[in-house]
């Protein structure tokens, strides 16, 4: 454990202590019969693309349309905008549990989404981030936060897996401060699996998110000697695409592997030539047939826009709910949050087996690793890695 975790857990600690005072009695449910999600989403801001309140209402639509729940009980979505702010994602978790809400998504990062799972602590209402990775967000609140995707940990391990599959056989790392642990620890990860599959690791680079400029961090590639096969970082966008296109404007055409950080059309977008340097590991993969193919065709034939695959995500999130909901015989936040531990190979819709049963709120679940061919996004191939760091 180190310093970062100590401190989040003693800040989690205090965010408990005082939630208690305002939650020690859970709410009253809505007046009418429905169960109610709250979402608290980033809608605007830098991280609007990875969260996707339009896949939770096509999913909601689905249940709904098929009969509800508990024998006719319909869903329904509270949604606040926590504006991609850390600071307001308490303050979104709030105003969602004063309206006695079932269960809670939450944003797409750890440090947005533990306040929130700590003020829900007391009254035992589960907390569901639909796009964060971070591994440190269950271990912060094990009690009653999950994640709706893999870990960053097995996410890293897959690419690097990849990546020595491919016949590389050194790398540098890509660091930044700005995203949570997501953009600073993933890395590491990568960088763990990678030399346990017998690469190494030339050294890392710093990097501030969000910037139009990385020509310094390219020129630091363009000078070492030897140059790294391949590069690896938890990008979004728009350095998801930027980072790329200037690699690929400097001549160095040297592969760029990530994770879901890098599954937005926007990469393509803003990549240019430069995003067919790309692969990454991600949640699923529209194949003709799947269940994911399927949804989407349903969604858009309902009119909603299909962004990215965390509009997928946000299904899988609704489904979880669902089935923890049927599986208590309850609508009670409690109840709902002890099925959600007993979840074992549950049919998603981005993969076909989801189990959280002994697994600390990190789900079980099989990835997709997905390059850009011709402007495309195209699956290279399915993998659950050999070897995952521990996180």
């Amino acid at each position: 454990m180190n310093d970062m975790t100590r401190t989040r857990r003693g800040a989690v600690a205090v965010l408990a202590a005082s939630a208690m005072a305002l939650s020690a009695a859970a709410p009253a449910l809505a007046q009418d019969d429905d169960i109610v999600i709250g979402y608290a989403a980033a809608v605007t801001g830098a991280l609007a693309p990875y969260d996707s309140p339009d896949g939770v209402r096509c999913r909601i639509d689905q249940i709904n349309e098929a009969g509800g729940l508990l024998g006719g009980r319909k869903l329904r979505l509270e949604l606040r905008d926590m504006k991609s702010d850390s600071a307001l994602s308490a303050t979104a978790g709030q105003e969602l549990l004063d309206l006695g809400v079932s269960a809670i998504l939450s944003p797409p990062t750890d440090d947005m989404s533990i306040p929130i799972a700590a003020l829900a602590m007391p009254t035992g209402t589960p907390v569901l981030t639909v796009a964060s990775t971070q591994p440190a967000f269950p271990m912060a609140m094990p009690m009653n936060a999950y994640l709706v995707p893999y870990g960053d940990n097995a996410a890293a391990a897959a690419a690097a897996q990849l990546a020595i599959d491919m016949g590389y056989k050194t790398t540098v790392l890509m660091v930044s401060h700005d995203v949570g642990s997501y953009s600073l620890v993933t890395p590491e990860y990568f960088g763990d699996a990678f030399e346990h599959l017998g690469g190494k690791v030339l050294g890392k680079i710093n990097y501030n998110s969000g910037l139009s400029d990385y020509s310094a961090q390219v020129a630091e590639i363009q000078n070492m000697d030897p140059k790294p096969d391949v590069v690896f970082g938890a990008f979004i966008v728009p350095e998801a695409g930027v980072f790329p296109r200037q690699m690929q404007a400097a001549g160095l055409e040297i592969p760029i592997f990530g994770t879901d950080g890098l599954d937005d059309p926007g990469v393509i977008d803003i990549g240019g030539a430069g995003a067919e340097l790309v692969k990454f590991t991600t949640h699923g993969f529209p194949t003709e047939g799947s269940a994911l193919a399927e949804f989407y065709a349903d969604c858009k034939a309902r009119g909603y826009q299909i962004e990215n695959i965390f509009f997928g995500l946000a299904g899988d999130s609704v489904t979880i709910i669902a089935t923890a909901i049927e599986a208590a015989g309850s609508a009670e936040p409690s109840a709902i949050n002890d099925a959600i531990k007993e979840i074992a190979d549950l049919e998603g819709i981005t993969t076909d087996s989801i189990t959280y049963k002994d697994r600390g709120g990190v789900p079980l679940r099989n990835m997709a690793m997905v390059e850009i061919k011709d402007g495309k996004f195209t699956l290279i191939k399915k993998v659950m890695p050999d070897y995952i760091p521990a996180p």
